[in-house]
Order: C-alpha cells, then structure tokens, then sequence
C-alpha cells in the first residue's frame, strides 16, 4: 500500500458523516489543519456496505508505549516503512491491544460510530492519523478522497484514508493487503492523555500471512 504514514495535526472542522453520492458509501471526515493554513482532509471509512460493517475498539487512557512517540512526531504527515522496529502498526504483529476485543466487537452503525467520535474530538489538543496519503497531485484518482475532493472544491487537496486494519481483506479489496500498514486514530486530550481508535471491517479476518493475506479462509 503506497503512501503509508502518520499525520500529526488538529482538528479544526469535524464534518461528521457524510454519503458519497457516486458510492452511497459513509465516510466521517475531518479537517486538520497544520501551522495555521496547511490543510488535510481524514476520511474515516464509518460504512462500506449497506447494513453496518465497521467494528471500532476504543481505549480511554491508552497507555502503551507507542504514544511516547507522538510529542516528538514532527506536525504534517510522516511516510513510514511498512517493516518491524519502525513506527509502522500492525494490529497482529505488535501487541498493540486484545485483538479479540476488536475481532468480536459487534458492527456499529455510521451514525453510531460518528457519536462516538465526535464527544472525544469536541475537546483535543492534536490528532495522530495513520494511513495512506492521498493529493490532488497523484496521477491516481480513484481514491476516496479524491471522490470527495472532486465534489467540493473548497475541501483540501490532500488527506489520510485507510485509517483501519488494512490486512486480511478478501476479494477485490485484497489487493492492498500488507503487513506493518495498518490504520488507527490517536487523540491527545486536554488531560495530556490519549484515547486510541483501532477500526476493522466485519469482513476482515484476523489470521493472516506473511503477505497479509487471510490464512485458512
């Protein structure tokens, strides 16, 4: 999956929900804003199908060590190698937190999802966002949130998508199947601690290879 890494911003305008008219798809977007006029757009997959498909874990407090980290991220989007000893996530390979929590989690519906969502960003000092980086400028623009962009000129041109597991996809989404590229929302309260968004598709399995393909499926 090209373009993988990790945005450091705050948020300035929380969209909540919003239905792609070429796909009637929900997404919940974001936009962040870097040193008072660089602008991203987060799109936050909340619905893919037409029945709810998104389970979400998320961990008040989270403490785990990744988040020492974040302070010294520099604000704006930091590519990353998908690989082991970087900054990189994989939900399987790292102990990030209980994967049955989130394999088991039941769907939430969009609506659901952006509730939840929008109570821990009313509130924020910064935003950590890993994903896959998208702009105006890419030659590719079959992307989400160039759809978006596409349809509102005035939103920025460039953002983060894929902000969930990005493995253990079947069908035509296997294609960007990979390890050490997974997505997830970090939010830094104002108490200086961080509430942690980890997001996966009830489609997805949680056994995968090497290549982040489903094992046994």
């Amino acid at each position: 999956m090209p373009n993988y890494g990790v945005l450091k911003a705050q948020v300035q305008t929380d969209n909540g929900e919003f239905t792609s008219s070429k796909t009637g798809m929900s997404h919940y977007n974001l936009i962040t804003i870097l040193n008072d006029q660089e602008e991203y757009q987060v799109n936050i997959d909340i619905q893919s199908d037409s029945s709810p498909n998104v389970r979400l874990y998320s961990i008040d407090n989270y403490t785990n060590p990744i988040v020492t980290q974040f302070d010294g991220l520099s604000n704006g989007f930091n590519p990353l190698v998908s690989q082991s000893g970087t900054l990189a996530l994989d939900y399987i390979r790292e102990t990030l937190f209980d994967i049955t929590q989130l394999e088991n989690a039941t769907p939430v519906s969009a609506e659901g999802l952006s509730t939840t969502l929008d109570k821990y960003l009313e509130n924020q000092e910064y935003v950590v966002v890993f994903g896959t980086m998208y702009s105006d400028q890419d030659s590719d623009k079959s992307s989400y949130g160039h759809r978006r962009y596409q349809q509102n000129n005035s939103l920025p041109s460039q953002g983060v998508h894929n902000v969930h597991y990005n493995q253990g996809s079947v069908g035509g989404h296997s294609t960007d199947n990979g390890i050490y590229q997974d997505g997830a929302l970090f939010v830094k309260m104002p108490d200086a601690s961080y509430s942690a968004f980890f997001f996966a598709f009830s489609e997805q399995c949680f056994n995968t290879d090497t290549n982040g393909d489903c094992i046994n499926s």
